[in-house]
C-alpha cells in the first residue's frame, strides 16, 4: 500500500508525507506501489528505425499497409494520466474552453524503465491499450487482438532517481489524428 494514498480503514497508520525520522519518501517504492494498485497493462511497440519491414515502400518512403519499420512488442504495467493542452485563461479550470480555444487531450504514461530492456522507449513508438484484468500478465499475441486504443509517443523523457539512475519513462502521447 502506498503511503501517499492511504486506505481509510487504517486510521492509526501514519499518513504524513514523510513518516518516521526520514526526510523524504522512497520514490521507487511509491511508484511501484502506485503501479500495483492503479496501473494497467499496456503494449509498447518499439520500432527499430534501422530496419525496414515488408510494408516499406521505397518510392513513397513510408510504410504502406502497415508500419514501415520492424518492431518488438512489450507488455508492461503503466500508469495513465490525462492532461490537456489548454493555454491562457482556461488553463487548470474545470470548465470547457471558450469558443475558439482548442484543447487537445494529451495522455501521459509512466512506465518503469527496465520493463522493455534492452530497448529504450523513444519518440515515434506506439502505446496500445487493451482490456485486461490483473489476474495474470498477458502475452503480446493476445493483446494485439484486443487493442482498444492506440497512441503515438510524441516525447519520451527519462525520469531519474537519486544518484542519476533512470527509474521511469514519462511518455507524452496523443491519439493519432490520421487514425492509425
Amino acid at each position: 500500500m502506498s503511503i501517499l494514498y492511504p486506505k481509510m480503514d487504517l486510521p492509526n497508520r501514519n499518513t504524513t508525507m514523510f513518516p518516521g525520522p526520514t526526510t523524504g519518501i522512497d520514490l521507487r517504492a511509491e511508484m511501484d506501489s502506485i503501479m500495483e494498485e492503479y496501473g494497467s497493462y499496456i503494449l509498447v511497440r518499439h520500432f527499430d528505425r534501422t530496419q525496414h519491414s515488408s510494408d516499406w515502400d521505397p518510392i513513397a518512403q513510408e510504410g504502406v499497409g502497415g508500419p514501415g519499420y520492424t518492431w518488438v512488442d512489450y507488455i508492461t504495467l503503466a500508469r495513465k494520466v490525462i492532461r490537456s493542452t489548454a493555454t491562457g485563461s482556461a488553463t487548470g479550470l474545470e470548465h470547457p474552453a471558450p469558443m475558439g480555444l482548442v484543447t487537445v487531450p494529451m495522455v501521459v504514461y509512466y512506465i518503469k524503465w527496465n520493463t522493455i530492456y534492452p530497448d529504450d522507449v523513444s519518440n515515434g513508438d506506439m502505446i496500445m491499450e487493451f482490456p485486461w484484468d490483473k489476474t495474470r500478465a498477458p502475452v503480446s499475441e493476445e493483446a494485439v487482438l484486443i487493442v482498444s486504443n492506440s497512441y503515438e509517443i510524441l516525447e519520451a523523457a527519462d525520469l531519474l532517481g537519486d544518484k542519476g539512475r533512470r527509474e521511469y519513462y514519462m511518455c507524452v502521447t496523443r491519439t493519432d489524428i490520421g487514425g492509425r
